[in-house]
């Protein structure tokens, strides 16, 4: 089952599609109320994908927040291979910001 809304589905798409042709656009979608995704490109071949969350507990990973999250992060992560592009393994918990937890990694761009 996929969880992700199609507003963030169609960023994902602009974003791979956009790529190709050398101008990515950068991702900034809801996936729900307290969960959200950017993805800016660094380069050529990487991108920085984060998953900004509200919750009171912070795990080292974003899929350690238990299965219905993953499958936000599932979801996301299949869009992108479709494209071509490798997400990591984890995403890796990096600091709390004003109550918002980042969890980030690096994407492989085709």
């Amino acid at each position: 089952m996929n969880h992700v809304p199609d507003e963030a589905l169609a960023a994902i798409d602009a974003f791979g599609e956009g790529h190709l042709r050398g101008e990515p656009t950068p991702v900034r979608e809801r996936l729900r109320s307290d969960l959200r995704i950017r993805i800016l490109p660094e380069g050529d071949r990487t991108a920085r994908c984060r998953f900004e969350t509200e919750h009171t507990r912070a795990p080292p990973t974003l899929r350690d927040r238990g299965s219905f999250l993953a499958t936000y992060v599932d979801g996301v992560d299949d869009r992108l291979r479709a494209w071509g592009i490798d997400p990591p393994d984890a995403y890796e918990y990096r600091r709390t910001v004003e109550g918002t937890h980042r969890y980030e990694g690096v994407l492989s761009l085709p």
